[in-house]
């Protein structure tokens, strides 16, 4: 279970591997940087960002993470926590959760539900440090978030630093909202 409290969500910004088609995609290598396209698209929410009531910042340890990261909350005065938990997953776990297709019940086990309970612990290590937290990580964190959350209404492949506010309605169910 994710801890029920507010937070916002970014994915890194664009790199050379996210423009990749198909078999010549692969794994993400770690420690890619963006491209000037994410620098640029990191630049133009950082204004959004510094808006927002943000407390506490969370994010993966690889360095097209850390680089939107460094970006995005120049301006923010506020404690920043790595967290090992958030890094991303394989190709191989990624195409399982996208073929099965948003709405998609959580995997009962293997590499995918392994996944989904890293992300789990990431997610709640973040929502335990004072909130909200913003938490910039990767396209499958978001996917997976969606699938624990119950998330419907909104699409769980998400393009590159689009901002995210995640938030619990009345009757206990998340909500996720693109902010622009």
């Amino acid at each position: 279970m994710i801890f029920q409290k507010e937070f916002y969500f970014v994915r890194h910004g664009q790199t050379d591997h996210n423009i990749l088609e198909g078999e010549n995609k692969g794994d993400h290598p770690e420690d890619i940087p963006l491209n000037e396209t994410g620098k640029n698209q990191a630049k133009l929410i950082e204004p959004l960002i510094s808006s927002l009531q943000i407390k506490t910042v969370c994010s993966s340890p690889l360095k097209r993470v850390q680089e939107t990261k460094a970006i995005i909350t120049s301006n923010l005065q506020v404690d920043h926590y790595e967290i090992h938990d958030l890094r991303e997953c394989s190709a191989q776990i990624w195409k399982e959760m996208s073929q099965a297709g948003m709405y998609s019940s959580l995997p009962n086990d293997g590499p995918a539900r392994q996944f989904m309970n890293r992300v789990r612990n990431g997610v709640n290590q973040a929502l335990a440090l004072p909130g909200p937290s913003l938490i910039v990580a990767h396209g499958g964190i978001h996917w997976a978030l969606c699938c624990l959350m119950g998330i419907n209404e909104h699409e769980w492949a998400i393009h590159n630093c689009i901002p995210i506010y995640f938030s619990v309605r009345d009757d206990g169910k998340w909500i996720a909202q693109k902010l622009t």
